[in-house]
Parts: structure tokens; C-alpha cells; sequence
């Protein structure tokens, strides 16, 4: 998968969250999502089965699924 960031003008570094495929994710998920206290997951709704590409911590906490156990699957 790949994101189209040509018109986008979104700023911050490329360091953070990574797709499943080891691409950036196109928002700012540190301060949006990663403090939140309830669990997020965020899934591809333009690959088939939309496969999770991130969850917060707080979704490790309260799952106690890892990351790297639930990325590119769906349930």
C-alpha cells in the first residue's frame, strides 16, 4: 500500500507508527491517538479484509495482544 502525499501538506517527521508494510501513517497518530485511555484500532479499508495497519497502547493494555500479534490481520 502506499499513501499519496503529493497534495497533502501535512508536517512532522517520518518517524512514529508504521503500516504494516512499513510505511509512515499520514496523520499525526502520536498526539491524536497514542495518549487517548481507550483502546484504537485503524484498519485499510482499501485492502481486502481491512487488515489492522495500527492500535495504541491502550489497546495492548486492555487486549493484551501485542502489536507486531495483531497488524495485517483481521478478525
Amino acid at each position: 500500500m502506499e499513501w499519496d502525499s503529493s497534495d497533502s501538506d501535512l508536517s512532522g517527521d517520518d518517524e512514529g507508527f508504521l503500516l504494516h508494510d512499513g510505511g509512515p501513517l499520514p496523520f499525526p497518530v502520536d498526539s491524536l491517538l497514542q495518549s487517548a485511555p481507550c483502546g484504537f484500532v485503524v484498519t485499510d479499508a482499501l485492502e481486502p479484509d481491512n487488515p489492522i495497519i495500527y492500535v495504541n497502547s491502550a489497546f495492548e493494555i486492555i487486549t493484551g495482544y501485542r502489536a507486531e500479534e495483531v497488524l495485517g490481520r483481521n478478525w
